[in-house]
């Protein structure tokens, strides 16, 4: 069910900017780019990512380890990163096109030069759809569990000037899509069951790592 994704002219729509954000290599590359004062080639790059996965001084690369490295480039990841505009190929390589805006108006992301810190997870899962920011907010503030048709109320109920679904279909979205989710990063704990919800002490860290504001 596509409900609450935003799609930003010329930078995809927020599925695709998770997507990436999702994807270590794809903050790596990110993060590679913008360190460099020029354009990057895909066979530099290749390197430079190896030697940050391994550990090791890019003088240490092997060529065998860089090809499939670079087939991913090629064939996946910079596609994509093309497609929403964070990146652009030029004839003498590759840059980023400036810091990527992210939307996330509710919390402060991590700086794209760390890209390996853990809470980018937290943050894919709450840039796929544009009311998850609300949701972890309501959450944050919880001591309790509390129904997925409750915080489909109170959701809707704060929600201007986020577009959101009718409460019904919210239910059935957070039901089988943003609580798995968010349960699958760590930072709520879902009874499908009972069809509760209760955010854990991940939630709490990242809501004071990331100056989340939380619903009071």
């Amino acid at each position: 069910m596509d409900v609450g994704s935003r799609r930003q002219p010329g930078c995809g729509d927020d599925f695709e900017r998770s997507s990436i954000l999702g994807d270590c290599r794809q903050r790596r590359i990110l993060s590679i780019l913008l360190d460099r004062s020029g354009p990057t080639t895909v066979h530099e790059l290749g390197i430079q990512l190896v030697a940050r996965a391994e550990g090791i001084a890019p003088s240490a690369v092997a060529e065998m380890d860089c090809r499939p490295v670079r087939l991913d480039l090629r064939h996946r990841c910079l596609p994509k990163l093309r497609a929403v505009g964070w990146i652009e190929r030029r004839a003498d390589g590759l840059v980023a096109d400036g810091f990527p805006s992210l939307g996330m108006e509710m919390l402060s992301p991590p700086e794209l030069r760390n890209p390996d810190n853990p809470f980018w997870e937290v943050v894919s899962v709450l840039l796929a759809r544009s009311y998850r920011q609300d949701l972890a907010s309501l959450l944050a503030d919880r001591d309790r569990r509390i129904t997925v048709d409750e915080l489909a109320t109170e959701l809707s109920a704060r929600a201007p000037p986020v577009r959101l679904p009718d409460d019904r279909r919210l239910a059935v979205a957070l039901y089988h899509a943003d609580l798995p989710k968010l349960a699958s990063v760590g930072v709520v704990d879902f009874d499908s069951g009972e069809r509760t919800a209760v955010p854990t002490d991940r939630l709490s860290r990242f809501a004071d790592w990331a100056n989340l504001q939380v619903s009071r």
